[in-house]
């Protein structure tokens, strides 16, 4: 079912947003996005989840693959290097120290985007469609929302602000 063709998407059953396993309250923020500015449907394992190999990719909106993926350095770091790192950075003055976890930030994001670009580029299918990594919520708003939406929208702040909200609401509603 993964290597369903975009335009029989429409022909499929989708489930409320609000019944999708989310794997984060940011994944399903940009699911309400998503249905709310471009009419995307959540299909498990054919728009939402879609298993590519061994990975699973976030969304998927025509023959467009998206991962929003915010980069955290802690998350990221697998071994004690952060810890060396910050120790070092720690010694140096603010803004060089900015300067270093920037460089690294962005580091980290073009090898994330290279991994998942390479897991594509190896599917029999899926190798001629494009993949947009996204990091943060503006770059969501700016490089996905917009460039697929199907109604005029508001600004970038305000939709960025109807994530918050919906994050907000996600994280109120959570039962522990």
């Amino acid at each position: 079912m993964t290597d369903i063709h975009i335009d029989e998407v429409k022909n499929l059953p989708s489930r409320p947003i609000e019944r999708l396993n989310f794997q984060s309250n940011s994944e399903y923020a940009c699911a309400k996005l998503l249905e709310k500015y471009t009419g995307w449907k959540g299909i498990e394992g054919v728009t939402f989840q879609i298993q590519v190999g061994r990975a699973v990719f976030d969304f998927r909106v025509e023959d467009t693959f998206i991962e929003y993926h915010p980069i955290s350095l802690r998350r990221e770091f697998i071994t004690n290097g952060l810890r060396d790192i910050m120790s070092v950075a720690h010694k140096l003055k603010r803004e060089d120290k900015l300067k270093v976890l920037e460089g690294i930030s962005e580091e980290l994001k073009a090898q994330y985007a290279k991994r998942r670009g390479q897991t594509l580029a190896a599917h029999p299918v899926y190798s001629r469609m494009e993949l947009i990594c996204v990091h943060s919520q503006e770059d969501f708003v700016n490089l996905v929302v917009k460039r697929f939406a199907n109604r005029e929208m508001p600004s970038t702040g305000h939709v960025c602000q109807e994530f918050r909200n919906i994050l907000k609401l996600k994280k109120a509603s959570r039962v522990d």
